[in-house]
């Protein structure tokens, strides 16, 4: 039986992760962080969006634009055993971005780091279709991490669930309040302007709440995407600290 360790070592490489999507993201980047220290591996969190200062101060970050002084904290935090993180500065409750030049140079200088970037923001929903300008996606990010919620599955199209609710219904071409099907789901991920719009380097699926929808119906949603440029899907059961694999589909 393969271990939580096993299954997120996998997701666990040198280089720029980015995370964009809905309905995980975060839980994505804890958990890294979590079985990457584990291993011993060296992480540094970052966003080029924004993060609720309470989500990152558990990681201790340095908060500075000077690249050197970004080097050098991270270096020391890493080598004490623990994660690295930085953040541009703090806005009232929330963490700045770090432009994505200078997180391409830091892995520049450090190209055996994983940095983590939490690269979209969905204020917390299950779903959503990234506007124009978004998500911010450093040139040599080396993995897109596209998170959807799978509870979206039978739920309706509404503000409740979904964020940028317009450009969601644009795709999928369905009023409010209708009611998501695989299918429906399928085209939010594979649209060229859905789930993984200006990803760079491989594609990784990955799907939370697959404890809470039936597993025909997540069958049927994999079928539509399996025939992609995504190289996996991750199943995972649960949400924020519950989140465990259970399944890892390799496509590619």
């Amino acid at each position: 039986m393969t271990s939580q360790t096993q299954y997120w070592n996998r997701l666990i490489q040198p280089g720029i992760v980015a995370l964009v999507g809905a309905g995980g993201k975060t839980t994505v980047l804890s958990k890294l962080v979590e079985y990457g220290r584990l291993q011993g591996r060296p992480i540094v969190v970052t966003t080029t969006t924004q993060l609720y200062e309470s989500q990152v101060a558990q990681y201790e970050p340095i908060y500075t634009k000077d690249i050197n002084e970004v080097d050098e904290y991270c270096t020391k935090r890493i080598q004490q055993g623990y994660c690295g993180a930085w953040f541009s500065g703090i806005t009232r409750t929330k963490v700045d971005s770090v432009d994505c030049e200078s997180i391409d140079n830091l892995s520049t200088l450090h190209p055996n780091w994983q940095i983590v970037v939490e690269a979209d923001g969905a204020k917390e929903k299950w779903l959503k279709a990234p506007k124009h300008t978004e998500p911010v996606i450093p040139s040599q990010t080396k993995t897109t991490i596209g998170v959807v919620n799978l509870q979206m599955l039978g739920a309706s199209l509404d503000e409740d669930h979904v964020h940028n609710l317009e450009l969601v219904q644009s795709i999928v071409n369905r009023e409010e309040g209708a009611i998501v099907t695989p299918s429906m789901l399928a085209q939010i991920v594979l649209h060229k302007q859905g789930l993984f719009q200006y990803s760079k380097g491989k594609k990784v699926l990955f799907c939370t709440g697959y404890d809470t929808v039936q597993h025909r119906i997540i069958d049927d949603f994999i079928s539509h995407v399996l025939d992609s440029d995504i190289t996996a899907i991750v199943l995972a059961d649960g949400y924020k600290a519950s989140c465990e694999i259970r399944r890892i589909i390799q496509c590619r």
